[in-house]
């Protein structure tokens, strides 16, 4: 039996739109829905206008892209999906959430040796990121869900 190396975690890559990536923890992607029955949500910020029902639960729906760019993102004509994400808060049981996506996610294995900076542009992945790694020479944030979730988004920047 293949056993994982201790330096090495898997991670789900995520497009959040045509150009940024991020990732989250393997056993953090529980779910994906393949075009979202999305529901509007009245004076709620520019990302996170919708949210989903999904298991009984009424979750936000997340568009990172939107916040990171700091504007509404137009409507997508190709395919739109949600993926419902797990987090633990500190001290707390799971909770969830959904970042809207652009495409598949694609499971990958993620070394030590891949940290790396996180990118420049746009500004705000210093608040949405807990660390970042190297993906073919590109720098891919992986997120911090308690922060993005908890509302941390309202304050950041």
């Amino acid at each position: 039996m293949a056993t994982e190396n201790p330096m090495e975690s898997m991670a789900w890559m995520l497009a959040l739109d045509d150009r940024l990536r991020a990732a989250v923890g393997e056993h953090e992607l529980i779910h994906l829905i393949e075009a979202p029955t999305l529901l509007d949500v009245p004076l709620s910020p520019h990302y996170c206008r919708r949210a989903i029902l999904w298991n009984d639960l009424l979750l936000p729906a997340m568009d990172l892209a939107a916040w990171l760019w700091g504007r509404e993102q137009p409507a997508q004509p190709t395919r739109k999906l949600a993926g419902v994400v797990a987090y633990q808060p500190q001290m707390g049981a799971a909770e969830y959430g959904v970042l809207l996506l652009s495409d598949i996610p694609a499971r990958t294995r993620v070394s030590d040796t891949q940290a790396c900076k996180l990118p420049e542009q746009p500004t705000g992945w210093r608040d949405l990121a807990i660390s970042c790694f190297l993906d073919a020479e590109t720098p891919v944030p992986i997120l911090d869900l308690p922060f993005i979730f908890s509302g941390g988004l309202l304050t950041a920047r």
